[in-house]
C-alpha cells in the first residue's frame, strides 16, 4: 500500500530462512527489545531527576497559573530545559552508542540509531503530544527491525535480503532468500530507489514467519485492472456497504470472512477468562468483579500454560483477521473502481461511534440501556480502513479521491427525493416508502441519493434523480431477490 502524501510506497516479500538463520534473527529480536528497554530506563530516569529540580517544578507552577494565551514563553523555556538535559533525537543516538557497541557482533550502527528514533518519537508524543506514558517492551512484543537507510546493514540484491551486524571481524552476515521468482509487478516495483528496509515476523501458530518491507521513492505501479467510467454512491455502515452505480446497484457485509474467526476468537476469549478466575480466586470480589488492591498496586496474575497456548492462539488469530479483513476491503475497492471513479460518500467520524454515550437512556420496560457504541463492530469491520484504501486507489485516478458529501446540509438517509422532504427515521428502521408509495431499502436508497449529488455536494440533483431512479429501481428489486434466495445469513441492518 502506497502513501500519496509522503512518496513513498512499501513492498512486502515472504523470507525463507534456514533453521539456523531462524535462531540468529531471533538472537537480534531478543538483543533489540534489550536495548530499546535500556534506553527507555535510562530516558526516564533522566526526565525523573530533571523534574526533581527547582527550576522545572518552579516552571509547572508558572505553566499551571498562566493563562493559555500567555504560556508560549513558558514552554519555550520548558523545551529548552528539556533539549540541554539531551532529550532530542541526537542526544538518544549518543545514548544508544555504548550500548550498542556491546552487541557489535549482530546490531549494526545504523539498526540502532532507527532503533533509538523510534524511542524519541515515543517521548516525543509524551513531552509534546498527547502521549501519556511510554511503554517498555515485552518478551516477544517487538515485530519490526528497520535500518536507517538503503545499503547500511541491510541490502536486498539478487533476490535474498542481506542483513550485516556491526563493524566487528566477527559480525554475523545473514542472506536470507526471498521468493524464488518475483513478479513483473515487484520486478517494476525494485526498479525504484530504496530508502530502507524493515524486517518483520508475525506469529503463525507454532512458529514466526518472517518478511521484508522494502520502502521505495514514488508512487506504486499501477496493475492493469478495468477501470469504469461514471457516479457510484456508497452508503457505509459500521458493519454493512451500500453502492449504486449505473451499472450495478448492492448490499453487503463489509469483510464478513472474519466473521468465523472471530466467534472462535470470542469463545477462546470466555475460556481464558474462566482459567483466569481459577487460578487467581484472590483477585476477584464475591460479585466477581476484579478486587483493586489500592492506589498504585496492581494484583499479581498467574497464567497457567493453558492460558498462554490459549492466548497464543487468539494472537494467531487476530493476525488471520488483519489479513482477510485488508484483502476483502482490497478486493471490494477494485470492484467499485471497475463500477466508476466518480464516487460520493458521507463524511462520518468513526472515533466518534467508537465512544461510550454520554447520556443514560432506557427502553420501554424502564430499564437503562448500555452506554457501549458500535465499537467492536468497527474493530472487525474497520469501514474507515476501507475508505482509506479506496481512497488512495482513486488518487491515482482522480486528483480528488474520494469526494466526501456534507453530512449536515445532505441528509441522504431522510430525503425524499420525490417531494424534497426530510423524514427522521429510527435505526431500526430500514425500509423507506416514498411519497408516491414506491419502498426502497434504506441504506441502497440512500447511495443512490449521494450518487445523484450536486456539484456543491450539499444537496441531490433532481434531474438526474429523476432521470436514473427507474433504472435504480429495476437493479434494487433484483439485488433484493438475490439477497432473500442466497440462503446465507445476513446482518439485521438488511432489512430482508
Amino acid at each position: 500500500m502506497s502513501e500519496k502524501k509522503l512518496g513513498n510506497t512499501v513492498l512486502t516479500l515472504p523470507l525463507y530462512p534456514e533453521k539456523w538463520q531462524i535462531d540468529i534473527i531471533e538472537k537480534r529480536f531478543r538483543i533489540m527489545e534489550l536495548l530499546k528497554n535500556a534506553l527507555i530506563a535510562k530516558e526516564l530516569r533522566r526526565l525523573r531527576n530533571l523534574q526533581r529540580t527547582r527550576v522545572w517544578c518552579r516552571l509547572e507552577d508558572e505553566i499551571r497559573s498562566t493563562d493559555k494565551t500567555e504560556r508560549k514563553k513558558l514552554y519555550a523555556q520548558r523545551t529548552e530545559l528539556l533539549r540541554t538535559a539531551g532529550f532530542s533525537k541526537y542526544g538518544f543516538y549518543e545514548d544508544m552508542e555504548p550500548m550498542q557497541k556491546r552487541y557489535i557482533v549482530h546490531i549494526g550502527a545504523q539498526v540502532a540509531q532507527r532503533a533509538s528514533s523510534d524511542v524519541w518519537q515515543a517521548f516525543e508524543k509524551m513531552l509534546y503530544g498527547n502521549g501519556d506514558m511510554v511503554h517498555f517492551h515485552k518478551a516477544g512484543s517487538l515485530y519490526s527491525i528497520a535500518n536507517k537507510k538503503s545499503g547500511n546493514c541491510m541490502i536486498f540484491r539478487n533476490g535474498c535480503l542481506e542483513w550485516n551486524g556491526g563493524q566487528s571481524r566477527d559480525a554475523v552476515k545473514l542472506i536470507l532468500p526471498s521468493k524464488a521468482r518475483l513478479t513483473d509487478y515487484e520486478r517494476q516495483m525494485l526498479e525504484k530507489p530504496i530508502k530502507y528496509y524493515r524486517v518483520i515476523r508475525k506469529w503463525m501458530k507454532t512458529r514466526w514467519k518472517y518478511y521484508v518491507q522494502i520502502t521505495l521513492a514514488g508512487e506504486t505501479v499501477h496493475k492493469d485492472r478495468p477501470v469504469g467510467a461514471g457516479r457510484v454512491g456508497i452508503d457505509i455502515g459500521t458493519r454493512t456497504i451500500a453502492v449504486a452505480a449505473e451499472k450495478a446497484v448492492f448490499l453487503r457485509e463489509l469483510a464478513d470472512g472474519v466473521d468465523e474467526n472471530h466467534r472462535r476468537k470470542c469463545a477462546l476469549q470466555r475460556k481464558m477468562d474462566n482459567s483466569r478466575r481459577c487460578t487467581n480466586p484472590e483477585n476477584y470480589n464475591p460479585d466477581g468483579t476484579v478486587r483493586r488492591p489500592g492506589k498504585g498496586h496492581r494484583p499479581h496474575w498467574v497464567k497457567s500454560r493453558r492460558y498462554l497456548k490459549m492466548q497464543a492462539m487468539v494472537r494467531n488469530l487476530e493476525r488471520k483477521n488483519a489479513d482477510i479483513r485488508k484483502y476483502q476491503h482490497i478486493c471490494l475497492a477494485n470492484e467499485i473502481i471497475r463500477l466508476g471513479t466518480d464516487v460520493y460518500v458521507e463524511q462520518m467520524s468513526y472515533s466518534g461511534l467508537q465512544r461510550r454515550a454520554k447520556e443514560t437512556t432506557y427502553d420501554d420496560k424502564g430499564r437503562a440501556k448500555k452506554k457501549k457504541r458500535f465499537g467492536k463492530s468497527l474493530a472487525n469491520k474497520a469501514p474507515a480502513l476501507f475508505l482509506l484504501i479506496l481512497n488512495q486507489k482513486l488518487s491515482y485516478l482522480e486528483p480528488t479521491g474520494l469526494k466526501r458529501v456534507d453530512t449536515k446540509a445532505f441528509r441522504a438517509s431522510q430525503l425524499d427525493h420525490t417531494d424534497q422532504s426530510y423524514h427522521s427515521k429510527k435505526l431500526g428502521e430500514r425500509w423507506t416508502v416514498l411519497s408516491d408509495g414506491t419502498k426502497v431499502q434504506r441504506d441502497m436508497y440512500s447511495a443512490f441519493l449521494l450518487m445523484n449529488s450536486n456539484a456543491e455536494m450539499n444537496g441531490v440533483d433532481l434531474e438526474q434523480c429523476n432521470q436514473t431512479f427507474e433504472r435504480f429501481k429495476y437493479m434494487h428489486d433484483r439485488a433484493i431477490e438475490t439477497i432473500r434466495n442466497d440462503g446465507k445469513r445476513h446482518p439485521a441492518s438488511f432489512g430482508v
